[in-house]
């Protein structure tokens, strides 16, 4: 059963779906879960921003989904909170598309992450959802394996069963006397090494030649120079490599691989099983664990913007590396992340719907005084929001800050609609963009 949902869906009215108990009955234990356990107790499930701790939304105290009682004791509705993505537990699969999308294909998610991961994809066949989503993951696989790759070729120790005459560890008596008798000079023994062919090195090749396979594999994996020199790594360091040990890898790669360097590693390891898994291979018992892809919407659209700020000189903020903060105390004191900003001008990136509001009151008291507090440390002539449009912004909305001649305004793209194809949304979003930069008049 295919359930699609739109993210911050009050509850699930602005959906306006109902749900049989019975139907949705896997979902109970994991409602109302903050995300951070629900990922501790669920391995395969990978949310991003990885680090959800370190994000300034805090989205791991956040849930995914809620269930909610309807004036039928048979039916519920779901409610869902700031992630976009597709979960799985059994054979219940539940695809969350951005709200800025309502009754469209999910093309908005597919885009922004097209933008931020830096692949190009014209052609999604949204006409069958497994499909679908299994060309949108394998089209991360280049930027997963990056991350993972600019930590250094993955190693680990493992034990090697040896028969000659070079004799490096341990005898294994009983191996030798069975492959050895009549002695003829060789001695059979054991060594334990740190190799860089493991079990996870092992599972990113298996990926990767099950990708050639596929419509788009080839493509992606030479996407860029930078990914087609780190496939040609991978099946360097992997000469044992069999495609018909692809189900004995699958499962010696369960249990998720926790390295405290190699921290770019777990998320592609998730990855990979992922991909394998869209393909009917079966592994484990437990026909009730959740799995998926999802993504924290603030997070993706901010990251989605700086694709468009930075080519204009903006600097982006990043909390999690501390760099490119500002001190609002003096003696260097007093850290904070304004989105964007460049000389005179500082933005914040809301994916909300103020993007239509027509004057700075409608924005929430908070967002404003966060915003004017950077402008102040800053001292920008020029601060505001940038958020999705849902409609063509006719002006944009301004405002004079008190006792200055700074403004606020707010910001947006416009989101494509009534576009019959996915290639026509791409060129539409092009087009909306450079009208939102020409809007900031830098």
């Amino acid at each position: 059963m295919l359930i699609k949902l739109t993210d911050n869906n009050c509850d699930g009215l602005s959906d306006g779906k109902i749900y049989s108990r019975q139907d949705v009955d896997a979902l109970f234990p994991l409602a109302d879960k903050k995300i951070k356990d629900l990922c501790k107790e669920n391995e395969h499930l990978l949310i991003f921003p990885y680090s959800i701790s370190d994000t300034e939304d805090k989205i791991g105290d956040e849930t995914v989904f809620n269930i909610v009682s309807t004036r039928e004791s048979d039916n519920v509705r779901i409610g869902t909170g700031n992630l976009m993505g597709f979960i799985g537990i059994g054979d219940l699969q539940i695809k969350i598309q951005s709200r800025f999308d309502k009754n469209r294909d999910d093309y908005l998610l597919h885009y922004m992450l097209q933008r931020v991961m830096s692949f190009n994809l014209f052609d999604l066949n949204h006409n069958n959802a497994q499909e679908d989503v299994f060309d949108f993951i394998m089209f991360l696989f280049p930027s997963f394996l990056k991350e993972a790759m600019r930590q250094g070729l993955y190693r680990e120790y493992q034990n090697f069963k040896h028969n000659d005459t070079n004799i490096k560890g341990p005898i294994d008596i009983g191996r030798h006397i069975a492959r050895n008798i009549p002695f003829r000079g060789n001695f059979a023994y054991s060594t334990r090494e740190y190799s860089q062919e493991n079990n996870l090195t092992e599972l990113i090749r298996h990926t990767i030649e099950f990708m050639k396979t596929k419509k788009y594999g080839q493509s992606i994996l030479n996407i860029d120079s930078e990914t087609a020199q780190n496939v040609e790594t991978i099946v360097e360091h992997t000469p044992n490599y069999n495609k018909n040990d692809r189900n004995i890898v699958i499962s010696k790669n369960l249990r998720m691989k926790i390295h405290p360097y190699y921290t770019g590693y777990r998320p592609l390891q998730t990855l990979c099983l992922q991909i394998l898994r869209m393909e009917e291979v079966k592994y484990g018992d437990n026909e009730e664990e959740l799995n998926g892809i999802l993504f924290d919407g603030a997070w993706l659209w901010e990251e989605y913007i700086n694709t468009l700020l930075r080519k204009v000189g903006f600097k982006h903020a990043e909390n999690k590396k501390s760099l490119g903060r500002i001190c609002i105390f003096e003696g260097n004191r007093g850290y904070r992340y304004p989105d964007f900003y460049k000389e005179d001008a500082v933005l914040d990136a809301k994916y909300k719907r103020i993007g239509d509001c027509k004057t700075i009151e409608g924005v929430g008291r908070d967002d404003i005084h966060q915003v004017y507090t950077y402008a102040a440390a800053l001292k920008s002539k020029m601060c505001g929001f940038v958020a999705p449009l849902e409609e063509k912004q006719l002006y944009v909305p301004t405002e004079t800050l008190v006792n200055t001649d700074a403004t606020m305004s707010i910001f947006g793209v416009e989101i494509s609609k009534n576009v019959k194809s996915y290639s026509d949304f791409c060129e539409e979003m092009k087009v909306m963009e450079k009208t939102f930069v020409e809007s900031l008049q830098l």
